[in-house]
């Protein structure tokens, strides 16, 4: 498929801006619906006010940043002026996921909002984000998948270009977005205590990213860390570190 969706004028619209704006507009539906069960946010208004921030800052641009910064920073730092071609790919999740942390660490201190609670309601659609961005990463042929050596599963293969038949690996990551999600939901329905939903989110998107990156190939200019690894890996265990240790500091008893 033509990464070019279709183009008005000189102006060409791309699967991979259509995803982003396609996952904004369910996240803010999901967000309504579970907000109207068990409120945390003031209304609607605020939702959107929220989710514009923290798209634009912390998703956009902490993804872009934390790909340069992660991934590639040698070549930017020669080519400065293509840190802002965003048309051209390169988003780092984990870059927006601490860029979208601080926003909402902020936004939730102005609008006197409890954070944990806040974070809760905005992990279970965040489980779901990936989901229609890791497709218009197959259509653009990019983050693709190792070369599948076992003929069993040459069925699956894919020829990105290269001649080679690879794992879909974006399309991994996509039912993987929609497995969280759904695994978030039933945490998040269950009613658990405050920031248990935070947590997991951390642990099994970290523990779901872990496995699927078996599969993909790695950045050609970073390739493997500690021979096995690629770099998505490496934090991907650091997210299921983290929300271990957050639960069980949930866990503590408040000391009053």
């Amino acid at each position: 498929m033509d990464p070019i969706a279709f183009e008005i004028g000189p102006l060409a619209v791309r699967w991979y801006g259509i995803a982003y704006a396609l996952s904004l507009l369910i996240t803010i539906g999901i967000l309504i619906l579970l907000n109207k069960k068990r409120p945390v946010f003031k209304n609607n208004t605020q939702i959107f006010d929220f989710l514009f921030w923290i798209f634009l800052i912390g998703v956009l641009i902490g993804g872009r940043l934390g790909y340069v910064l992660f991934y590639n920073l040698p070549y930017y730092l020669e080519n400065p002026g293509k840190v802002i071609a965003l048309w051209e790919g390169g988003m780092s999740f984990h870059g927006g996921l601490i860029g979208s942390v601080l926003v909402a660490y902020y936004l939730a201190k102005k609008n006197r909002l409890d954070l944990l609670k806040m974070t809760d309601v905005l992990a279970v659609p965040g489980g779901l984000v990936t989901a229609l961005p890791r497709i218009a990463n197959f259509i653009n042929r990019e983050l693709f998948g190792r070369i599948i050596e076992n003929e069993s599963w040459k069925w699956l293969g894919v020829d990105f270009g290269d001649g080679a038949l690879r794992y879909p690996s974006q399309l991994f990551q996509s039912a993987g977005a929609v497995l969280l999600f759904l695994i978030l939901l039933f945490i998040y329905r269950s009613k658990p205590r405050k920031g248990v939903t935070t947590a997991c989110y951390f642990i099994f998107y970290g523990l779901i990213r872990f496995i699927i990156e078996f599969w993909r190939q790695p950045d050609i200019q970073i390739g493997f860390l500690f021979k096995y690894f690629t770099l998505g890996q490496i934090l991907s265990l650091a997210m299921i570190i983290l929300g271990v240790i957050g639960l069980r500091w949930l866990k503590k008893p408040k000391i009053t």
